[in-house]
């Protein structure tokens, strides 16, 4: 009953999913990710996402954004990519600070380890973290979904769809609506981090992260995808690059040695015509006919 009190009075808003509209927060359009990065292509051919650069500045007041705080429960959701420098830093890919620039809540990406942290606010403490570990393929520099489940008492992980760690939380305590949210920024500074984003959502229903598929990423099986999806080309699966690679080798060195027989062999057949044409312009500079070169052939 609580949850979906906080339900309508903290999410006003809806996100459109497949053909119903879930209560969360897009954002993409939220923080205006849109307007301030640039559009590239995304995971698969029908979809878009934008390129944040080292100098793309993600900050918006949290009163714009969550106007009425967090529920107590709410699933956090990001499709993106990491390439380069960014697959090594650790930056916080969503955070919320307080006045003080405390962090209130966070998800921290952790290039060094190859992990991910949960913050979030305590009863007891200043704040309490969780790390998740199995999520090294987060930083193969393809791209992923992560998703990050939060309930009163537990935070669960997912990447790719699958379920990766569950971890027991003390309660906590509402944010502060004062402060600032920002994506892709420094841990512990900010900076902003080049990375680049296709989706960035917080659903308010914590049901929705069974509905959630994770089917823009091209690699993950699931019989709710569409059976029509297309993957962008640097997306195409690398076993898949790695046999071509293999084939066109071996096909380039079944050509070179054709090649390198064929010439072998001319260089053959002109070193026998010259001793042959040789010897006999040696012996009497008669014209070459046949019997002379069968002869000469012999003697060769």
């Amino acid at each position: 009953m609580e949850q979906k009190l906080c339900e309508e009075s903290v999410c006003p808003t809806r996100i459109p999913v497949a053909s119903r509209d879930e209560k969360g927060f897009e954002l993409l359009l939220g923080m205006n990710i849109q307007k301030k990065a640039k559009k590239i292509p995304g995971s698969l051919i029908l979809e878009a996402a934008y390129a944040l650069t080292a100098s793309t500045d993600i900050t918006e007041d949290t009163r714009d954004i969550f106007p009425e705080g967090l529920p107590p429960s709410y699933v956090f959701i990001a499709t993106l990519r990491l390439k380069g420098t960014s697959s090594r830093l650790t930056f916080d890919l969503w955070r919320v600070l307080s006045k003080d620039k405390e962090i209130q809540v966070a998800v921290t990406l952790s290039g060094k380890d190859k992990s991910v942290v949960f913050t979030t606010t305590s009863l007891t403490a200043e704040e309490q973290r969780v790390t998740f570990r199995g999520v090294q393929t987060l930083y193969d520099g393809k791209w992923h979904q992560l998703k990050v489940l939060v309930r009163p008492r537990q935070v669960s992980s997912f990447l790719d769809d699958l379920l990766i760690q569950e971890e027991l939380l003390e309660p906590v305590e509402p944010i502060y609506i004062n402060g600032e949210t920002q994506v892709a920024k420094r841990r512990g500074t900010d900076l902003p981090v080049a990375v680049e984003i296709q989706k960035v959502r917080l659903y308010c229903d914590p049901h929705q992260s069974e509905r959630e598929t994770a089917c823009e990423i091209y690699s993950v099986d699931d019989e709710r995808c569409p059976l029509n999806r297309t993957a962008t080309v640097d997306e195409e699966d690398w076993t898949t690059r790695a046999a071509w690679g293999a084939r066109s080798h071996g096909h380039l060195v079944a050509v070179s040695d054709a090649l390198l027989m064929f010439t072998q062999r001319g260089i053959w057949n002109l070193l026998v015509y010259f001793m042959v044409r040789g010897h006999h312009v040696g012996r009497s500079r008669m014209p070459l006919t046949s019997a002379t070169l069968s002869s000469s052939s012999g003697d060769l």
